[in-house]
C-alpha cells in the first residue's frame, strides 16, 4: 500500500484500507488545525489526480466538514458534518443533517471523564412519536461506550440500540489489540471519521475486530483487519 502524506502524517483506517494507488495529502491552518484532506489516484503517465477532498472550515469552536469533488462528471454527496468542540479542542456535539429527510437528522454528544471519551450517545430528535404506531412507539437513541487500557489506549467500544433508553439486542461489539509503543501520528485527524477511533490512543492499534449482533444476540457479521507498520530503530512509525 503506497501512501504519500504531506507535513509527515500517518493514515490508515480501522474498517476500510484504501487501495494500493491512492494517496492522501493533508494541509494545516497556522495554528495546525487541518483544514483539508485531499485523495486521488495516479494516472497511467505518473501524474497525482487530486479529485476528491474533505474541507474543514472553523468558525469560533464550530467546525463544517464536507466532501466534495473536481471532477464535473463525478459527483459527490457532500456528507456534511457540523462539530462543536469545547476549549480543550475535544467534540462535544456532532450533527449530521439529511436534507431529504428530516427525521434522520443525527446528534451525537460526547461525555468525558479525566479527558477521555468514554461515552457517544445518538439521538435522533426530529424522529417522530406516535404510540399508536409501533415502529414509532418509542424513543430512539443509540450508545456506544468506549474502554481503555493501562496505557491510554482504545481497547473495545460497545455500541447498542436504545428504546426509550432501555438496551435492546441490536449492538457492534469494536476491540483494538496488539497496540505498539509508538507515538500516535493521527491525534490531528480526530475530525475524519475514519480516523476517529484511532485518533483517541496514546499508540497504534495492529489488530481490529468488529462484531455485528442482532435482535437476539445471535452475530450477524465479523471481521477482523490486521495492520503492519515500519519501524525505526527507537520503536516509533516511519512516515513515508
Amino acid at each position: 500500500m503506497k501512501i504519500n502524506l504531506t507535513h509527515r502524517d500517518f493514515i490508515t483506517t480501522p474498517d476500510i484500507a484504501p487501495p494500493e494507488l491512492i494517496d492522501f495529502y493533508f494541509e494545516y491552518d497556522t495554528q495546525k488545525k487541518l483544514i483539508k484532506k485531499t485523495s486521488g489516484i495516479y494516472s497511467s503517465n505518473g501524474y497525482f489526480l487530486n479529485n476528491f477532498y474533505t474541507s474543514l472550515i472553523y468558525k469560533g469552536n464550530k467546525v463544517t466538514v464536507e466532501e466534495f469533488s473536481s471532477l464535473a462528471t463525478h459527483i459527490v454527496f457532500k456528507n456534511t458534518n457540523y462539530y462543536t468542540l469545547n476549549n480543550k479542542n475535544q467534540i462535544i456535539i456532532r450533527e449530521i443533517p439529511d436534507t431529504q429527510h428530516n427525521d434522520r437528522y443525527k446528534k451525537y454528544l460526547y461525555k468525558y471523564d479525566n479527558n477521555k471519551l468514554i461515552e457517544i450517545t445518538t439521538t435522533l430528535p426530529n424522529r417522530p412519536y406516535d404510540i399508536n404506531k409501533p415502529y414509532y412507539s418509542y424513543v430512539l437513541t443509540y450508545s456506544e461506550k468506549l474502554y481503555y487500557d493501562s496505557n491510554g489506549n482504545l481497547s473495545k467500544t460497545e455500541y447498542y440500540e436504545q428504546h426509550d433508553g432501555v438496551n435492546v439486542g441490536n449492538k457492534i461489539i469494536r476491540t483494538f489489540e496488539d497496540y505498539d509503543t509508538s507515538y500516535n501520528p493521527t491525534k490531528r485527524l480526530f475530525l475524519l471519521e475514519e480516523y476517529f477511533y484511532r485518533s483517541l490512543s496514546n499508540n497504534n492499534f495492529r489488530k481490529y475486530t468488529k462484531n455485528t449482533y442482532g435482535e437476539f444476540n445471535n452475530l450477524i457479521s465479523f471481521s477482523t483487519t490486521s495492520l503492519g507498520f515500519t519501524y525505526d530503530s527507537s520503536g516509533n512509525i516511519i512516515i513515508n
